[in-house]
């Protein structure tokens, strides 16, 4: 029996609560089975029919238990990936690197992993890909272990859900821990009355040198009010590292006379997490938090968020919620808009800790302030140093040595390393006046970007090191969607700063 559920705003708090029933250990009280978020309209086939066992953190994928080579890119039968898959025991490898085929097609629906742990090594990102044809999702993992993914491409994954039953997970919808490295995650949707990860859904998410791009979360009902959350990946925990999130959208349904609740034009990390030396790019909300939405503390390290956009609400950028704090660590916080406040940041609670960190040249509708900040009836002080922050709302108040100047950004681009960066100008007032608190080796490129170069380390994630020539700006591989998102993104942003210039 489907369960119904609220036609406004409480939508979200009612899954989110149920969802939060996960992290449970199986000797608590466990839920009853209607409290869990339906992930397939099927109401035979739940994604989660009952509590996962007690779930450990996750280590290194060691010496497998057994591998299984796959041998074509046949969609079953002997030595295609579904068999390798049903063969397979708890820890197992599945070998993906000796196909000569670039593509698995699969046509019978998602494979659906059965164990707790199990890794898929593939020959490259750019050599394999598994490919949904917008029929299904690809994988879906009910258990609490660890899926492991090294070097591949996942694409055209589709959930949908009808009714009062919510979906999630385009992609992939997993119960526990899910690593990606090496791979690219992209043109995966997920819709529904609830839409919670365009791409992927798990309880805890890892990404590696990974790209999530060109993914869609969309709610949509006939007669009630919708959420998206996440338009690449809805999670628990994060860990993200060298990694790219770009070009995905959370939107809805527009149905008068009922609300929408759009979460995470990128990602959501419900408990929080780390991102390092990666950036989120070009992603859009139609609601809050065009980039990146935590609902616990979010530490931000050596970084990018750039030209994200919350359509029609708050925080263009980064938005963490209340009582929650963000920690920025030498990163870069730039070109993002909201249509109310928060263009680069929201933040409504104290113990924020900002350092050696550049939040300026963004936008937002309300008052045409290059940057807005949520606020409390109270004052609210930002700890931290070496920071370079734009207009601050009011009772907001930064660290004592907080510069409010042009740090002289150039465009977004490949700069060198894996992801994109923001160089400086060689006159930018911001070269040599950073701090390097966490002794970090590398700026946001890692390899052989020191973090200084020079006197003293510069503010943001970009360490300017003499550069004459700058890299490519479109670094990004491009998307069924990915294209129109970055005009849609370009245009608004322009209109801002147009207004901004006007008044």
């Amino acid at each position: 029996m489907s369960r119904r559920v609220p036609r406004t705003r409480p939508l979200c708090l009612a899954l989110l609560a149920a969802l939060a029933t996960s992290g449970v250990p199986a000797s608590a009280a466990a839920p009853r089975d209607t409290s869990w978020i339906r992930l397939r309209h099927d109401v035979t086939h739940r994604i989660f029919p009952q509590l996962p066992a007690a779930r450990s953190a996750p280590g290194a994928i060691g010496t497998p238990h057994a591998t299984h080579v796959v041998a074509n890119c046949n969609d079953a039968g002997p030595g295609s990936l579904r068999e390798a898959v049903a063969a397979a025991a708890s820890g197992d490898t599945v070998d993906l690197g000796v196909l000569q085929c670039s593509t698995i097609t699969l046509l019978t629906g998602a494979i659906e992993v059965k164990l707790d742990d199990l890794a898929f090594i593939g020959p490259g990102a750019r050599d394999l890909a598994i490919d949904g044809r917008r029929a299904d999702r690809l994988f879906i993992h009910p258990r609490g272990g660890t899926l492991h993914f090294k070097g591949l491409t996942l694409r055209n994954g589709i959930a949908r859900a009808e009714g009062f039953d919510v979906s999630g997970g385009g992609c992939i919808a997993s119960a526990g821990y899910l690593q990606l490295y090496d791979s690219m995650v992209r043109d995966c949707f997920a819709s529904g009355i609830g839409s919670y990860g365009g791409a992927l859904y798990a309880y805890s998410l890892t990404l590696g040198n990974t790209t999530l791009v060109g993914n869609h979360a969309y709610g949509t009902h006939a007669a009630a009010g919708t959420a998206a959350f996440g338009g690449a990946a809805f999670v628990y925990a994060l860990q993200m590292d060298t990694s790219t999130v770009s070009h995905n959208l959370a939107d809805h349904r527009i149905n008068a006379g009922f609300s929408s609740y759009d979460t995470g034009g990128g990602i959501v990390a419900v408990s929080g997490g780390t991102i390092s030396s990666s950036t989120i790019d070009s992603n859009i909300s139609d609601g809050r938090a065009g980039g990146i939405a935590s609902f616990n503390p979010l530490v931000v390290i050596n970084s990018t968020l750039s030209g994200n956009l919350a359509r029609h609400d708050i925080a263009g950028g980064v938005f963490v919620r209340w009582p929650a704090a963000l920690q920025l660590e030498n990163s870069t916080v730039t070109r993002n808009h909201a249509a109310l406040d928060g263009g680069g940041v929201w933040i409504n609670a104290a113990g924020s800790n900002f350092r050696s960190s550049i939040v300026f040249g963004n936008s937002s509708d309300v008052g045409n302030r290059d940057n807005r900040y949520g606020l409390l009836p109270q004052a609210i002080t930002i700890g931290g140093e070496r920071n370079v922050l734009a207009t601050l709302s009011p009772l907001l108040t930064g660290p004592g040595d907080t510069l409010a100047l042009d740090p002289q950004l150039r465009p977004l681009a490949l700069n060198g390393g894996s992801t994109r960066t923001h160089a400086l100008a060689a006159t930018s007032p911001v070269i040599d006046a950073g701090s390097n608190p966490l002794g970090l080796a590398s700026d946001q490129r890692g390899g052989n970007h020191p973090r200084r170069w020079g006197n003293a380390p510069d503010i943001g994630a970009f360490e300017w090191q003499g550069q004459a020539d700058f890299g490519a700006t479109t670094a990004v591989p491009a998307s069924s969607r990915g294209t129109l998102l970055l005009l849609v993104a370009t245009l608004l942003a322009a209109m801002g700063w147009r207004r901004r210039r006007l008044h």
